[in-house]
């Protein structure tokens, strides 16, 4: 199989996502729910523009050595600091009739064969959160539950169930506060203060990651929570509209969180050169999202894998011709930035 053969298969199995040759957001402007960007689609937009804003320094007169892009993940060694990001129905975002079980299987597994991790969602449909337990106990939990901002005594509850199926790594996508259609379920999302972050975290026995931060207010606080990462998130563009790139405010929250926390990053993310950039601002790791979507619906766990391959192999050959050996020899002094 080649990823070649697997895009026309994964387009074919899509009715809302219209998988453009460029994805930038441009033609999904509004479809929320759904994969576009909110209102405008300007957030979405410019997250992949911003990307383009960054260029990379090349050096090519050095020693000839290979290159490391190993990475430590709260003591797992990966491959790469590449991880799937948190989707759930797929249905909905994508159109797709590929089951959720299938693609959140495939990309626990494909992702696993190639020795990175996938965050798993979280969304008020029992049955599909279901399925990313069963997925994350597949490769015995190695893997990300994110779970959504839900009443504090909901989302613990669902946090043990990760814990069930050997997961210890909890995420909670914060920003998720802000799907407005998501605030008629049952139990609907709210947003998280200081003392509610502190109350989650003391249910955590492993590593608590919170997602959807934008600014340096929002990351001391996770901080002073106790939270072990962030996320640099505006939830793909999806929850507020005119809204800053993650790329743009990488730096400055990474300066600001000063190694105190490990800092991922997601929002537009689609080669190794990007990930390399995001590296390079002070990232940890990046989350991809879209792209892990079309080679699970296209290829199973064989096309995420296939996939996986590819961003890691992106990431070394730019890594090589930037004259950096380790992803600590990726610094700020490799790119180039114009976000102004």
């Amino acid at each position: 199989m080649k990823l070649t053969e697997i895009y026309p298969y994964a387009k074919l199995n899509m009715t809302i996502c219209r998988m453009c040759k460029t994805c930038n957001g441009e033609a999904c402007r509004g479809l929320t729910p759904g994969c576009g960007g909110k209102g405008s689609g300007e957030t979405f937009v410019r997250n992949v523009a911003d990307l383009k804003k960054v260029t990379i320094r090349m050096q090519v007169l050095r020693d000839d050595y290979d290159v490391d892009t190993s990475f430590d993940f709260f003591g797992h060694k990966l491959k790469a600091p590449i991880f799937a990001a948190p989707v759930t129905n797929y249905k909905g975002n994508y159109g797709t009739s590929i089951s959720e079980t299938q693609i959140d299987q495939a990309l626990c597994q494909g992702c696993d064969d190639e020795g990175i991790m996938a965050f798993m969602g979280d969304c008020p449909i029992d049955a599909l959160v279901q399925d990313g337990f069963d997925a994350l106990e597949s490769v015995q939990g190695r893997g990300v539950f994110t779970v959504k901002p839900w009443r504090n005594d909901l989302t613990i509850s669902k946090i043990k169930s990760a814990n069930k199926v050997g997961c210890e790594m909890i995420a909670m996508d914060a920003d998720a506060a802000g799907l407005v259609h998501m605030k008629n379920t049952p139990t609907p999302l709210g947003f998280k203060n200081l003392m509610d972050l502190k109350e989650i975290r003391t249910a955590i026995n492993g590593k608590f990651i919170v997602k959807g931060i934008m600014t340096i207010e929002d990351a001391m606080i996770a901080l002073e929570a106790g939270a072990d990462g962030i996320v640099i998130s505006n939830h793909g563009g999806r929850v507020m509209d005119d809204g800053e790139s993650t790329i743009s405010v990488l730096e400055s929250i990474s300066e600001a969180v000063a190694g105190r926390m490990m800092v991922l990053v997601d929002g537009g993310f689609r080669s190794g050169s990007d990930v390399f950039k995001a590296l390079a601002l002070g990232a940890d790791g990046v989350l991809i999202g879209r792209p892990y979507s079309h080679a699970a619906i296209g290829g199973g766990r064989e096309g995420v894998a296939l996939y996986s391959a590819k961003i890691i192999n992106e990431l070394a050959e730019v890594m090589r011709l930037a004259g950096t050996q380790t992803l600590n020899d990726i610094k700020q002094s490799t790119v180039k930035t114009n976000f102004r």
